[in-house]
């Protein structure tokens, strides 16, 4: 009889787990009492990789950061919503009569992020041991690297104007010939700063130039090839960033971020290759005239205590973000491109 008792108590107790482990509860004490179990959390490793990624991504001082950051209006990590204003006011000068009123409206914008995706790696058990470096670290930081170069391609892409038009400027460079084409000169700056007053430009102009024309602009200024003699260590100019006519400039380490195709006038498909009539090309964002919005980051991992057959810890990362202009019919932007000397 005992034995039935204890049989049938531990049948019971197995009856509860089995409920317990379907429902998501947890079973705790002698009275059988059941609590609700925690909600599901990443795997601490998981964690980790994840806050190293964003880490690393921080790190990354690139010119996208002038841009105007809508990061905070980020829906979910995915979507982007964001009001334009309506109309200023009118203003009265020695109005004797009522002032009257007007209500104003916003245009409220849902924007859906990009989805960039990093390739996955594949670390192998029987190379991880007796290394010298930490082999995930390392290529967590070049997983970053990767998706910020092509966050930041396709920024310039869109910042860049197709072609020349309303509030879309496209003028040469017209400095002395270097390997086919025409340097960058200051005063090329200067004539491009004349041209976006004159058309109404607003400030918070960055110019972002690739390293050809960047490195022009410091052949050509006196002023900044004077600072290689004010270095303490003789041969090294620091900065890549300088500020002229109401530019900040920034130096791209891309010489192709963009570039313009001279026979078409226009500017040419991303990721052409420099040769021809493709040239490379700088280009002007006003920063409150554009964004830039990050969302959420996600990494995708399976250990290799879960994968038997490759004998293999495999992971990747995803990153959702956005970069445009605020406004459909305000797109203020500009390029200088190099002309060729001939």
């Amino acid at each position: 009889m005992k034995r039935i008792v204890v049989f049938g108590c531990l049948l019971i107790v197995g009856l509860i787990g089995a409920i317990a482990a379907f429902s998501g509860v947890s079973v705790v004490g002698g009275m059988g009492m059941l609590i609700a179990m925690p909600p599901v959390v990443l795997d601490t490793q998981q964690i980790v990789f994840i806050r190293s990624l964003q880490e690393e991504y921080v790190k990354i001082d690139t010119w996208l950061k002038d841009a105007q950051d809508l990061s905070s209006f980020v829906a979910d990590g995915q979507t982007l919503k964001f009001p334009e204003a309506g109309a200023a006011p009118n203003v009265y000068k020695n109005r004797t009569t009522d002032i009257d009123s007007v209500e104003p409206s916003e245009t409220t914008y849902d924007v859906s992020l990009d989805y960039y995706d990093s390739q996955n790696y594949k670390m192998r058990n029987i190379n991880m041991h007796a290394l010298t470096f930490d082999k995930i670290q390392y290529y967590t930081k070049k997983s970053a690297e990767a998706i910020v170069l092509k966050e930041i391609n396709d920024a310039a892409y869109a910042f860049a104007p197709a072609d020349a038009g309303n509030k879309r400027i496209i003028i040469p460079t017209t400095g002395p010939a270097r390997a086919g084409l025409k340097s960058l000169t200051l005063e090329d700056i200067l004539n491009l700063a004349r041209i976006l007053d004159k058309h109404g430009f607003p400030g918070g102009r960055n110019l972002v130039l690739p390293s050809d024309l960047w490195w022009d602009l410091v052949e050509n200024n006196s002023i900044l090839k004077a600072q290689l003699g004010m270095q303490m260590n003789n041969g090294v100019i620091n900065p890549s960033v300088v500020e002229y006519y109401n530019f900040k400039i920034h130096k791209a380490s891309d010489n192709s971020l963009v570039c313009y195709d001279i026979a078409a006038s226009a500017k040419a498909a991303q990721g052409a290759v420099i040769t021809g009539d493709v040239v490379p090309a700088g280009f002007v964002f006003c920063k409150e005239e554009v964004f830039y919005a990050g969302g959420a980051f996600e990494m995708f991992l399976v250990n290799k205590s879960q994968n038997p057959t490759g004998r293999a810890t495999e992971f990747g990362f995803a990153h959702r973000s956005k970069a445009d202009f605020t406004k459909d019919s305000q797109r203020y932007s500009a390029m200088i491109y190099q002309a060729k000397s001939v």
